[in-house]
């Protein structure tokens, strides 16, 4: 049985080099960016979920978890969109805190 942990993590690898998921995601150069946020970035490029002056929700400018309304201005890139707060300040916001209002 001395053998069994080294034949065990031979499986696990083993499935790792072969499962096509796991391919996929571990191609991502390390320190860089990954499948998913590429995938991320051509949708967006091609798409605006959130397009001017539709309302939406945007996390909290103190840092907690919370979300409140703001209005967007403009994108004002591929992943960068102006908001308006209701009390009139701007600010720039990313696909992460966004979401459409009413969640």
């Amino acid at each position: 049985m001395s053998g069994e942990p080294n034949y065990v993590a031979g499986l696990a690898t083993s499935w790792a080099r072969t499962d096509p998921m796991e391919q996929w995601v571990n191609a991502a150069p390390e320190g860089e960016r990954t499948p998913l946020d590429e995938t991320i970035q051509e949708y967006l490029a091609s798409h605006n979920p959130f397009p001017d002056e539709s309302v939406v929700e945007v996390l909290r400018r103190d840092g907690s978890d919370d979300w409140e309304k703001a209005v967007i201005v403009e994108r004002v890139g591929v992943d960068e969109w102006t908001v308006e707060y209701e009390d009139g300040e701007q600010a720039w916001r990313d696909h992460h805190e966004l979401r459409p209002a009413g969640r």
